[in-house]
């Protein structure tokens, strides 16, 4: 008897230690930076925002005082960003995180978007000139995320919205959740949503950028873990030793993640959207650097936000959205936003240093 509650007790203590185990993080790698100025700016910056974490920048480092600004055509995103939008406005992050992270070191760094268009090769230059340390914006940047689950149902306050777009260039318009266009807002992102479920296109698309097991987070660095998509508890266990490629593919999966899509949307407090003149590069590049910017700007009011872009990759639910909102220019950003009780630690997480410098 006493034999049996021993085994017992010893398979329940590895079940629980299997079950608290969330796979791998972005704390469980060390920093890839090997000392430079240059590495250590790379490594802060690479921790912007981008489309399925595909991280899609690239970076030519023409001497200590210039860097060239690419992308990597295998990181595009064709199913849903055919026209490379979302790809340069995540090179407008990205470019924004190195001016942040190099006020950490004591640098300037000014940005010139060069490209005429979202498929040319090179674009944007930096230039860097000596400026003044400031430290405080780059230990937010390490500390910002995508935040899914535990938005309060609380709408943002007047004084913190007005702090969210205070350095912003881009235009941004706020819609609380139970506003009329809050209401439509929400339908278009539901509604979206299970569009994208049902184009084969996007579904393998997404499949690729799934990064189910750790090994394979641990040998590429990048895509959508389990724990980035906030799946936590028994199910992580199981889909990072049991599930692959093909489980995303299934209609089960497509179920799942439209009920994942309907508990978000129960609970938030208002919808941000960024808008932008134009849809030029340089306009695009701006929308980038405001995301995040704001951000950052929420992390101290323990502001979370959550990009919804499905209405704006499906091109009907877009041009409804930009005829039903009083909103002027180009819709860039649809963002989901609330208040929470703590901010969560990041856990995407990101490529070394050397696979993003291009010779």
């Amino acid at each position: 008897m006493k034999t049996n509650k021993a085994v017992f007790s010893s398979i329940l203590m590895m079940v629980l230690l299997l079950c608290s185990c969330g796979g791998l993080t972005r704390g469980d790698f060390k920093d890839s930076a090997e000392g430079s100025v240059s590495d250590k700016i790379l490594s802060l910056a690479s921790l912007s925002p981008s489309g399925h974490n595909t991280q899609p920048w690239t970076v030519r480092i023409i001497s200590e005082d210039k860097w060239i600004i690419g992308w990597d055509k295998n990181r595009a995103l064709g199913a849903v960003d055919p026209g490379n939008r979302e790809l340069i406005i995540s090179l407008g992050a990205f470019c924004e995180a190195v001016k942040i992270a190099s006020e950490k070191y004591g640098l300037h760094a000014k940005i010139t978007t060069v490209a005429k268009n979202n498929f040319d090769d090179v674009i944007a230059e930096i230039v860097f000139t000596q400026g003044k340390v400031e430290g405080k914006k780059s230990i937010l940047l390490e500390k910002r995320r995508i935040v899914r689950k535990g938005h309060l149902s609380k709408p943002l306050s007047a004084e913190d919205k007005e702090k969210l777009k205070s350095d912003v260039v881009s235009k941004v318009y706020y819609f609380d959740r139970e506003s009329e266009e809050g209401k439509l807002i929400e339908k278009a992102v539901f509604e979206s949503n299970m569009v994208q479920t049902k184009r084969e296109d996007a579904v393998k698309e997404l499949a690729d950028w799934i990064r189910w097991s750790d090994e394979e987070i641990r040998t590429k660095r990048d895509g959508l873990t389990p724990s980035g998509m906030e799946i936590g508890g028994i199910a992580n266990f199981v889909v990072r030793n049991f599930y692959s490629r093909e489980d995303a593919l299934t209609e089960s999966f497509r179920e799942s993640s439209m009920k994942a899509v309907k508990e978000q949307l129960s609970s938030y407090g208002t919808w941000i959207i960024i808008a932008t003149e134009k849809e030029t590069p340089s306009h695009l590049m701006t929308a980038g650097a405001d995301f995040l910017k704001i951000g950052i700007a929420g992390i101290e009011k323990n502001i979370a936000l959550h990009p919804m872009t499905q209405p704006i990759e499906e091109n009907e639910f877009k041009l409804h959205l930009k005829k039903a909102l009083p909103v002027k220019g180009e819709i860039q950003f649809v963002l989901r936003s609330g208040y929470v009780e703590e901010y969560p630690l990041p856990v995407s997480v990101r490529m070394e240093v050397k696979q993003i410098i291009r010779k």
